[in-house]
C-alpha cells in the first residue's frame, strides 16, 4: 500500500435499507472519517465526512466487469476546487 492508501471498512447501514455505512482510513491521517453510500445496479456513491455532518468527499464508480464485485472504478472529488483523482478499490480477502 503506498502513500494514498486507505482502508474502506463498510457494512450494512442500520437505519437506512440498501445503504452502507462506515468509515476510511488513510496510512497518512489519524482518526478514521465517517462514510456512507449506495450501490445501484454496479453504480456506488460514497460519501465522506471528515467532521461526521458534512460532506468533505465523494466516491463515484462503478463495479469492474468480470470483478465479481470485487474491484469498484472511478472518481474522488475532494472538493470543489480540487480536479477528481482517479480511485480503484479492491476488496480483500479475509
Amino acid at each position: 500500500e503506498g502513500a494514498d492508501a486507505a482502508r474502506l471498512l463498510l457494512g450494512p447501514h442500520p437505519e437506512w435499507k440498501g445503504m452502507v455505512k462506515g468509515e476510511v482510513q488513510r496510512a497518512h491521517a489519524s482518526p478514521p472519517t465517517a462514510m456512507v453510500g449506495d450501490v445501484d445496479n454496479g453504480s456506488v456513491t460514497l460519501e465522506e465526512s471528515a467532521n461526521g455532518t458534512n460532506i468533505s468527499a465523494t466516491w463515484s464508480g462503478e463495479v469492474t466487469d468480470g470483478s465479481c464485485a470485487r474491484e469498484i472504478r472511478g472518481q474522488y472529488l475532494e472538493n470543489d476546487e480540487a480536479p477528481a483523482q482517479p480511485f480503484v478499490l479492491r476488496k480483500r480477502l479475509p
